[in-house]
């Protein structure tokens, strides 16, 4: 990560002086204060962080996702773990998705494609790193939402009411996207060398990101579309994948609280204290006799690790709170980072992929090393034989691959809710119980369409092809 703390000055900068930036690339506004055009590179910076940001945000990670997967429990105001959203709890993420970050990947585009001076090898690499987050980012709108606005997304001019998509064509034109994309790719040749939070501008590592992405969206779909699936996963495999930690799509926030982990911006600057970790993963971390217990909470008052119970009423939750663990304070620093795409992610498709024959190798050996991938990111090693006596302990079952990779993805994905969740719906693993106090009958599948969509885009949304409820499963989730 070549000069992160330039591009973080940048990054800040676009929170005091850049309010925002129009269409008309082709006119030149003379007041350096309200600018009009901006680079390629500001854009790409402004949509990397604002992206991570959303993807980690309160609204969508540890308020849904984390809750959705029962990670969290909340603590006085407990109607998201009960499953009482409305038409109103998306409208900011949706917006943030495709009002500003895709918008302005779009807007990048155009700025690099209209560009006589760049020459075709570094024009083809700014192009995939910004075609290829986009793919990343619409992959999480699709997953979340289902049925959403797509071919017609990004051309208001022409459709101001886009039409939605379904999630199967959703992911063939992502694929396509893809493909391209990593086809545009020169390695040896800069990419962005400005304005890239992630890489720096190497086109190696954005070609790893690229085929891991390809491998995750090839098992995503492997139970719908089992031949795409294979085409996917054997070429991402064959050309290159993550292969370490540090090699993972991992955001790395900074003290600034403008652009400081979301965690702590909830926690230290708007002062709210609104999560304990549940009992359904206190409980599943103690039957294991697993290590990571210690990195992902902390220790309650009466220092024990002590898990809120999931799902409970307003009252009861109030009362119990003061007695349950917080997050680990580790979480909550402000320079915490957010794990997008992890190598362990990696591992556990390796592993699934074996299992259902679209790769030769070893499962287990896959398996075994993507637990000790997530306990490397937590900070544990094997100098002592931790890991392999966790492993001896936890042995990988063949039989029943689906909840041993299930169980332990679920695991390794602690804080990257959204994530968890998808794996959790298309896994099955681990059992998740629908709380008692549950607003609706079943753990959600989807999110709602906003309330801004229902009055701007109404009849585009009722020709969705879905109803906008939350037991509407995902395309591929056939389980």
């Amino acid at each position: 990560m070549k000069n992160i703390s330039k591009l973080y000055i940048m990054l800040a900068s676009l929170f005091v002086g850049l309010a925002a930036c129009t269409q008309d690339f082709e006119e030149i506004n003379n007041d350096p204060n309200n600018p009009t055009e901006v680079p390629a590179s500001t854009l790409l910076t402004q949509a990397q962080f604002n992206l991570s940001n959303r993807v980690w945000s309160r609204a969508m990670n540890f308020e849904f996702g984390m809750l959705m997967v029962q990670h969290f429990s909340q603590g006085e105001y407990a109607e998201d773990s009960r499953y009482n959203q409305n038409v109103s709890t998306f409208t900011a993420s949706w917006n943030s998705f495709y009002a500003n970050s895709l918008y302005d990947l779009i807007a990048a585009r155009e700025i690099v494609q209209a560009n006589e001076g760049l020459n075709d090898a570094i024009k083809g690499n700014q192009t995939a790193v910004l075609d290829i987050l986009k793919v990343w980012s619409m992959q999480i709108v699709t997953d979340t939402w289902v049925n959403v606005p797509y071919s017609e997304a990004f051309n208001p001019d022409e459709f101001p009411n886009p039409a939605y998509d379904a999630q199967e064509e959703v992911y063939s034109g992502l694929i396509s996207e893809l493909n391209a994309a990593i086809s545009n790719i020169t390695v040896g040749e800069p990419g962005f060398t400005s304005g890239d939070i992630f890489y720096g501008g190497d086109m190696a590592s954005w070609a790893r990101f690229a085929n891991s992405l390809k491998l995750k969206i090839g098992m995503r779909i492997a139970d719908v579309d089992a031949g795409t699936a294979s085409t996917l996963v054997s070429q991402a495999l064959n050309a290159g994948v993550f292969t370490a930690n540090d090699e993972g799509f991992i955001f790395n926030f900074a003290a600034d609280q403008r652009i400081a982990n979301p965690f702590f911006v909830d926690n230290s600057i708007n002062n709210r204290d609104d999560f304990a970790v549940s009992d359904v993963l206190v409980e599943k971390l103690e039957e294991l006799n697993d290590p990571r217990l210690m990195a992902f909470a902390d220790t309650s008052i009466t220092g024990d690790y002590t898990g809120l119970p999931y799902g409970l009423s307003d009252g009861e939750s109030f009362n119990l709170f003061a007695t349950a663990s917080r997050p680990n304070p580790a979480i909550r620093e402000a320079t915490a980072p957010a794990y997008l795409l992890t190598y362990a992610e990696v591992k556990f498709f390796e592993a699934e992929a074996i299992e259902r024959g679209i790769v030769s190798g070893d499962a287990e050996v896959a398996y075994n090393e993507a637990v000790t991938a997530s306990m490397n990111q937590w900070g544990f090693d094997d100098s002592e034989g931790a890991i392999t006596d966790y492993l001896t302990a936890n042995p990988y079952d063949a039989g029943n691959w689906e909840e041993s990779i299930g169980v332990q993805k679920w695991l390794a994905l602690y804080t990257n809710g959204l994530e968890a969740w998808a794996e959790w719906r298309r896994l099955d693993f681990p059992q998740l119980e629908v709380p008692a106090a549950g607003v609706r009958s079943y753990i959600p599948v989807r999110a709602l369409y906003t309330s801004d969509e229902l009055g701007n885009n109404g009849s585009s949304v009722s020709n969705s092809g879905i109803n906008n409820e939350m037991d509407v499963a995902p395309w591929w989730d056939v389980n």
